[in-house]
């Protein structure tokens, strides 16, 4: 009899053999951990803002770009392939301004620079700006003083100097730019001046599509030549920026010697009121740039309100009685009526005298290099017989 072959067991499954390369990627991690992360500034918190896609205009060679007023969509042209993210560091606004020298960046590998602005952020470039777009125009004058005018993309509508610039597409207003023109333009950096406080709304919403953005504050000349070494960082050219901080430099001293001089020699120092803007007269207060220029040319202003602007009554001027009377031309005083058609101005001395005079809006009250020129202008005026 034929016992039963007992059953066979059924086999198992196979387990499955460990990954091969676990070692290798265990120990990639393990230095990968190791390294040592980039410093951050202290007390500073990080965004990194990784530009989207952008479109921009195509243009055959020796064409040039195509004007689009405000409420015009972007042309479609190729799409630019995304550069390297911009790291936005905000920093403690109760930190000590660190000298842009000590913020730029130069990595023998990827060419990167970094500067903190005027609201504490620290705005990182993979490279140099190349495509700059600038939303005031003293960083278009302060950019070809640099001989920078070719890194411009595009300008404001109200933008016409350097004459070059006029070319180039306008992308609106100071306050409010055409983001989607901005976008198509494919900038590597846009740049702000503060001022007003609307100013900064245009800076946050084109931070967070991934523009590079900077805002700086120039109320001074102490200011303007922080901007312009802070340009030279982002633009990777600072031999540049120091040079022309240095030439301006000079033509303020120069300005100082001549008054000086006049003042020993028996000059009086005149007391100067600046119009900006007429009817509902509003003049330039002791905070603003205009009474710095003035302070340089070797006058007073005669309006000690604080603030940058000041409102005055007539009645006001007239006990005041500056010695010299400066009206300005420009977008917030376009047409001013002449003070000696004005009745209520027959007894200013300054009118008296023939010490009215018209000067140019941009050149007194915007923070760039023809500030300069307004000093030289105005200490000529006040000081005809120094030997100019």
């Amino acid at each position: 009899m034929r016992h039963p072959s007992p059953s066979r067991p059924t086999p198992s499954p196979a387990r499955p053999r460990p990954f091969p390369c676990l070692p290798a990627l265990l120990a990639l991690a393990l230095l990968l951990a190791a390294s040592p992360a980039p410093a951050a500034a202290p007390n500073a918190k990080q965004h990194l803002v990784s530009p989207p896609a952008l479109s921009f205009f195509a243009a055959e060679p020796g064409s040039s770009f195509t004007t689009h007023h405000s409420n015009e969509a972007a042309p479609a042209g190729p799409t630019a392939i995304p550069s390297s993210p911009t790291l936005v560091e905000t920093k403690n606004a109760a930190e000590p301004h660190v000298s842009p020298a000590g913020t730029l960046l130069a990595e023998a590998a990827t060419g990167a620079v970094s500067v903190v602005d005027d609201q504490g952020a620290e705005i990182r470039l993979a490279a140099p700006a190349t495509r700059i777009i600038a939303l005031y125009g003293a960083f278009n004058e302060i950019l070809a003083g640099m001989g920078l005018t070719d890194r411009l993309a595009a300008r404001t509508q109200a933008d016409v100097e350097p004459p070059e610039i006029t070319a180039l597409p306008s992308i609106g207003t100071h306050m409010r730019p055409n983001l989607e023109l901005i976008l198509g333009l494919a900038p590597d950096l846009v740049l702000q001046m503060g001022g007003r406080k609307a100013a900064s709304e245009p800076v946050e919403a084109l931070r967070r599509l991934g523009i590079p953005t900077a805002f700086f504050e120039a109320g001074s000349f102490a200011g303007l030549f922080s901007v312009i070494e802070r340009l030279g960082a982002l633009t990777g050219e600072p031999g540049r920026a120091a040079a022309l901080t240095a030439s301006l430099q000079a033509r303020l001293d120069r300005v100082a010697e001549k008054v000086k001089a006049a003042q020993a020699a028996g000059a009086p120092r005149p007391r100067v009121a600046y119009e900006v803007r007429y009817p509902n007269l509003l003049a330039a207060g002791r905070d603003s740039l205009v009474s710095e220029v003035i302070a340089r040319a070797g006058g007073e202003n005669a309006v000690q309100g604080d603030g940058k602007l000041v409102r005055l009554a007539e009645e006001e001027l007239l006990r005041l009685d500056p010695a010299v009377y400066l009206v300005q031309q420009g977008p917030m005083n376009p047409t001013p009526i002449p003070p000696a058609e004005r009745p209520h101005f027959a007894s200013l001395s300054a009118l008296k005298a023939g010490r009215v005079h018209l000067v140019d809006e941009r050149a007194y009250s915007r923070p760039g290099p023809r500030a300069v020129a307004a000093v030289e202008e105005l200490a000529k005026l006040l000081y005809p017989d120094a030997g100019w």
